[in-house]
């Protein structure tokens, strides 16, 4: 999906920041640390032709170890209209031996490869309470910046994958209290095919567990699942990537 798309996506969700702001706005911040894994293939074809093979990040890029990163997530809550948004980054370096062609690679090559995958997730929806369990559909939109860059040992030769890809989905938040524990889960999930130059499935399920101790402050601690399977163009190459990661994260919050 296009940048221009990009832009839309993320000014539907905050276009309903007055809508929010014109209720009773409760505000909630939380901060933590992720323990993240990627895992599965990435295929780059020079010329814009169809991808012949891809490669396991793991085995033939060297990469996929567990990895830390910044967790930060904030919440509007209208009573009603809730906007949410949340970020996290991944940094990885690796070296591996390629196991097909990666653009000009050759198959066979030792490569230094890095990665820097970054998931921002911003969400509007509407709280229907149930009684013990609210419900709250809604659109979400992730954005993921991908750069990730291949370099051949021997030659010098590199290639690279630098994209950012878009992806406004439906999705539901169920949330459910008892005393001072809240669980919350949210599950986003789309399937593109022949709306731009990107096209592939995409699926974002998160779950969190909070404990309030006092009223204003609470500790968390949550899984996150992201599935990336597509394939598009990148300037005149053509790239494939079916990515998932995943990993825990613990933190803290206040609420405003």
């Amino acid at each position: 999906m296009t940048r221009s798309l990009a832009v839309r996506s993320l000014l539907l969700c905050l276009a309903l920041a007055p809508w929010a702001a014109g209720c009773s706005v409760g505000a909630t911040g939380q901060v933590g640390y992720s323990l993240l894994q990627l895992g599965g293939d990435l295929g780059l074809e020079r010329g814009g032709g169809a991808i012949t093979g891809s490669q396991t990040v793991d085995d033939a890029f060297g990469l996929g170890q567990s990895q830390g990163s910044p967790y930060v997530r904030g919440q509007l809550d209208g009573g009603g209209p809730v906007l949410t948004a949340s970020a996290l980054w991944l940094q990885e370096d690796g070296s591996g031996t390629l196991t097909d062609t990666f653009g000009g690679l050759s198959s066979g090559s030792q490569a230094d490869t890095s990665l820097d995958l970054g998931v921002l997730k911003v969400g509007a929806s509407y709280d229907f309470d149930l009684g013990l369990v609210k419900v709250s559909p809604g659109v979400m939109c992730d954005v993921v910046a991908l750069d990730f860059r291949a370099r051949d040992v021997a030659s010098g030769s590199q290639e690279a994958i630098d994209e950012l890809l878009v992806a406004p989905m439906p999705f539901v938040r169920a949330e459910a209290g008892l005393g001072p524990v809240t669980a919350v889960g949210e599950l986003g999930y789309l399937d593109v095919s022949g709306v731009s130059d990107i096209e592939g499935t995409f699926l974002d399920a998160e779950v969190l567990l909070e404990w309030h101790p006092v009223p204003f402050a609470h500790l968390f601690a949550g899984y996150r699942h992201v599935d990336l399977d597509g394939s598009g163009d990148a300037g005149s190459d053509r790239f494939a990537a079916d990515l998932h990661l995943q990993g825990w994260t613990i933190g803290g919050g206040v609420r405003f």
